[in-house]
């Protein structure tokens, strides 16, 4: 279960810092790559510079048993979006599952992808201001900020329940304007049985 701090801020139970090896992994493929907040807040701070620029973070699952799709409640990220063009401006999560090869894989590198993006006419985004975005319209791990429900649910592949999941990420469009500037600070999980809530602070 969750637990959390004197400020109703959930208990993080692992960390990732931007300048470790950990988290080079964390944001392969993301340019101009994540640093501090000249703000001063926590976490990851992403500003885009010109072309097709995008981030992806990575959360890696993997461990003694498979995780399975039908076994997570609940995926969300902590974060504020400093700049509003359109809805590219606003992060998603995309959920990877691993190949099988048995032809029916969406990808050679995965079998599905189901992505979770906001509605814009129910969300109301305030600029520079920290948000949960989550895919449980009541989240389970509640964060003392508005909340922004992760309701547009698209993908690929055969996205059966029993399918075990590669990878979670967080992602902002290639589209997105030149001047988008997007700032992350958790990215977590809950299972269905609440045996475990992860919560992971990117710190900086």
């Amino acid at each position: 279960m969750t637990t959390y701090n004197s400020d109703g801020i959930p208990t993080h139970n692992s960390k990732i810092l931007v300048t470790s090896a950990s988290g080079v992994a964390a944001y392969a493929g993301t340019l101009p790559i994540p640093t501090s907040d000249p703000n001063n807040r926590k976490g990851w701070y992403y500003q885009k510079t010109a072309g097709a620029e995008k981030f992806n973070y990575y959360l890696y699952v993997q461990g003694s048993s498979a995780l399975r799709l039908q076994d997570v409640k609940e995926y969300y990220f902590v974060g504020a979006v400093d700049t509003y063009t359109d809805y590219t401006s606003i992060p998603f999560i995309a959920i990877y599952t691993k190949p099988l090869g048995d032809g029916q894989d969406a990808q050679p590198w995965y079998r599905s992808r189901i992505t979770h993006g906001v509605n814009l006419v129910n969300t109301n985004i305030q600029l520079g201001v920290k948000s949960q975005f989550s895919t449980a319209a009541k989240t389970s791990t509640k964060f003392p900020y508005s909340q922004s429900h992760l309701s547009v649910k698209t993908g690929e592949g055969p996205r059966d329940p029993t399918e075990e999941i590669l990878y979670m990420t967080i992602h902002c469009d290639s589209g997105a304007p030149n001047d988008a500037k997007i700032l992350i600070s958790h990215f977590g999980y809950c299972l269905h049985n609440r045996a475990e809530d992860v919560n992971i602070l990117l710190s900086a």
